[in-house]
């Protein structure tokens, strides 16, 4: 069993620290049990290497009328569901070792909120080869990570980025809303097993859905296009 399918995914960004945004510990779970047939049905054309993607849970690819983004990952999360993209390192990475991390999204329906969406490094502290907590890295504006523009946007290269309260690293001993230098401080040399793009705020909205179209996902040299999954 591979590293990312064993690994325990939290659906639930910033648990603690952004409890007034709608989350809660009871949507933490285990990636293998509920996206196991996602995972087998959609695979990736890659760009810029070949690193491993997947899409699970609620995850199409659908045509656009843009031309900047022709092609989408539509990612849904509805009555509590979820959906995303994954990415695998076929070779060890440490969060050290991650130089960009980006997408272009589209939130269509309703906001960001929630903790969604959101990009998720799961991080093995222990050097067993299996996750032992997520560092959150929250799309949309800072403090709130609400009120998200509307059209195609870009997140910008993550890394780096010192905004308050973006990274939540608090599952491996830093802070709950921090930035990129507290999250590098307590898990620079940990290694990264997995790294998932994560649509999962219905709960946020009175409707009880949330729907973010994402391109040009990036984990260093590795992309994904949505152009390259099956219609």
């Amino acid at each position: 069993m591979t590293a990312f399918r064993s690994t325990i995914v939290s659906l639930l960004a910033c648990c603690a620290s952004l409890s007034s945004l709608g989350c809660g510990t009871e949507r933490q779970l285990p990636l293998e049990s509920r996206a196991e047939l996602a995972l087998a049905g959609v695979s990736a054309q890659v760009s810029g290497g070949g690193g491993p993607w997947s899409a699970f849970g609620d995850a199409t690819a659908v045509r656009q009328e843009s031309a900047t983004n022709p092609w989408a990952v539509q990612l849904r999360s509805v009555a509590s569901g979820f959906g995303g993209v994954a990415f695998e390192p076929r070779t060890p990475l440490t969060f050290a070792q991650v130089t960009a991390l980006s997408a272009d999204f589209d939130v269509t329906d309703d906001d960001c909120g929630g903790g969604s969406p959101r990009f998720q490094l799961n991080m093995d502290t222990d050097g067993d080869g299996d996750s032992d907590g997520n560092i959150f890295v929250a799309f949309g504006p800072s403090p709130s990570f609400t009120g998200c523009a509307t059209g195609w946007q870009s997140t910008g290269n993550l890394i780096g980025n010192n905004d308050h309260g973006r990274y939540d690293a608090s599952q491996v001993g830093g802070s709950t809303f921090g930035t990129y230098q507290d999250a590098f401080a307590v898990a620079g040399e940990a290694r990264v097993v997995g790294i998932q793009l994560v649509v999962d705020g219905s709960r946020f909205f009175a409707d009880g859905e949330q729907t973010v179209l994402v391109d040009n996902v990036r984990v260093n040299q590795h992309s994904l296009t949505a152009r390259g999954f099956l219609p």
